[in-house]
């Protein structure tokens, strides 16, 4: 029987082995039979020593991966709260807020903090755990410097330290409570909330900027307080406040003094240059048309005095103008 003609990749490594006269032999499946074969012909003799160097040895060593928990309690008059913040080994983050259910002592809310972070660490499977709480009393005890004389916390300090024999590596160690603020913010916040009605209150922390009503406040009053009625009667038409922002608007310029130009690229994304009208963008989406000192004037009189005006007091009439939709900055 002719033997079968050779194809695909082992026909290619043929022809390229043939120039080396190279035979190429493809390697034959080990069975395990084989393997207890050689150990049954090659037995350990009893008194070969065992070598302890292994130069490979590092490859099969694995670094613990070591987490942070923060941890602290606070206890109130109308509930109690622990706060917990585990810091991963990439420098992640995870918060917990825990109401407790009973009234206890500043020492049990402490306490009862660290115990459910050892109980979230150990569900996580963590197995090398830096802990930190800012109390003295609390982590001096569970590291031995102190001894439990109070009857209440000798539970939790017994069920703390069985969790604790639970990791491969753990410390508990005592800062201020200024590097604890975010841990001490959460046992507040669960304490404060405490509800008997409620089992779970889901609290969204986000981050945003001052709110901008503020901001605009604090604007105009600065300006009311730069540019009194009598400069705005003593500057020309074309030096108006608007003209400069429109200017920057439409062609990018902005004034010589490095103060104003600030100022000018500051508040220019404010407004809009629309059909040869400038407006402000207000804060609830209206857009209000400024005025020049002429047509505020104007404003002014027609608002305090006359068919829409009730001789109002100056906070209540710039509201109102705002309302007609009108805007100056020193409108206040």
């Amino acid at each position: 029987m002719s033997k079968p003609v050779l194809s695909g990749r082992i026909a290619k490594w043929s022809l390229l082995l043939s120039e080396f006269e190279i035979k190429f032999v493809p390697q034959k499946a080990i069975k395990g039979q084989a393997l207890a074969d050689f150990l049954a012909a090659h037995p350990t003799p009893n008194n070969m020593e065992l070598p302890t160097y292994l130069p490979d040895e590092e490859v099969f060593t694995i670094e613990a991966l070591t987490w942070q928990l923060y941890f602290d309690g606070a206890a109130r008059r109308n509930g109690a709260g622990a706060g917990l913040v585990f810091i991963t080994p990439c420098g992640g983050l995870i918060p917990y807020s825990f109401s407790l259910l009973a009234l206890c002592s500043n020492n049990v809310a402490e306490y009862e903090a660290l115990i459910i972070g050892l109980e979230i660490a150990l569900e996580m499977h963590i197995d090398c755990l830096q802990a930190y709480g800012d109390s003295q009393l609390a982590v001096r005890q569970l590291n031995g410097q102190y001894a439990v004389r109070n009857a209440t916390l000798v539970p939790y300090h017994e069920r703390a330290k069985y969790l604790m024999s639970q990791f491969q590596d753990i410390h508990v160690s005592h800062i201020p409570r200024s590097e604890n603020d975010k841990a001490d913010a959460l046992a507040n916040l669960a304490a404060s909330l405490t509800l008997p009605s409620e089992r779970g209150i889901q609290v969204t922390v986000g981050e945003r900027y001052l709110l901008p009503p503020a901001i605009e406040r604090i604007e105009e009053v600065v300006d009311s307080n730069v540019i009194t009625s009598s400069e705005c009667e003593e500057e020309p038409d074309d030096l108006d406040w608007h003209h400069p922002i429109i200017e920057y608007l439409l062609l990018g310029k902005l004034p010589n003094d490095s103060r104003k130009k600030a100022e000018v690229r500051r508040r220019a994304t404010r407004f809009l240059y629309l059909n040869d009208t400038l407006y402000k963008r207000s804060f609830d989406g209206m857009l209000l048309r400024c005025l020049s000192k002429q047509d505020a004037t104007k404003a002014l009189h027609d608002t305090h005095a006359g068919t829409c005006g009730a001789h109002q007091a100056g906070p209540k009439l710039s509201n109102q103008l705002k309302r007609l939709g009108y805007y100056w900055p020193t409108m206040v």
